[in-house]
């Protein structure tokens, strides 16, 4: 039996005004232009070929989130357009969550996030589990000949549910590169 491929996932995020997105989705010229300003000033978030040109592709209505989510395709592969003002997987907007992710470095559980905000307790360990779901490095450094030179390493401790626990960073050229939750400061991996 053939070994199934890992699936890739082919989501950008990309800064959009929110007051102004309904009207620029819709409009092809629009859309296009700002995604060009974008290519213009952060290249890094795409995938190289897209220096070969790309074509809008569709749109599709988020029902969940009740906004237009747009496509565009980049040699022969689909590539998502997802607004920064949008949690991975069009689970809510960002401006929705702040306020529980907030309470989340202070340990409060999902239940009590729940009981404050509405859903249920699955959805907030969801939400704060899918933020992790994509690699840092993977997801803005497309070509390996872009991880800067001189990196830096720190970390800083911290508790989760109670315990002590350390968040390791690695940054380069202005950029968060990876971050780590260990259970000690140690030099292994």
């Amino acid at each position: 039996m053939a070994k199934a491929s890992p699936r890739v996932n082919r989501t950008i995020c990309v800064h959009f005004c929110k007051d102004t997105y309904a009207k620029d989705v819709e409009n092809d010229k629009i859309f296009r232009h700002n995604i060009n300003n974008i290519l213009a000033i952060h290249p890094e978030l795409f995938v190289p070929s897209i220096h070969n040109g790309y074509r809008m592709k569709d749109r599709y209505f988020s029902k969940k989130l009740r906004i237009w989510i747009r496509r565009i395709k980049i040699g022969s592969k689909s590539y998502t357009i997802r607004p920064s003002f949008v949690m991975p997987y069009l689970t809510a907007f960002t401006d929705d969550v702040k306020k529980a992710f907030f309470l989340r470095k202070f340990d409060v559980p999902s239940w009590a996030l729940a009981h404050i905000f509405g859903k249920n307790s699955v959805y907030w360990y969801r939400m704060e589990s899918h933020l992790g779901k994509f690699s840092v490095v993977g997801t803005t450094i497309n070509e390996p000949s872009n991880i800067p030179l001189h990196l830096s390493a720190d970390e800083k401790h911290t508790r989760k549910l109670g315990e002590k626990c350390y968040i390791s960073t690695t940054v380069g050229n202005g950029c968060i590169l990876g971050v780590a939750v260990s259970e000690n400061a140690g030099n292994e991996v």
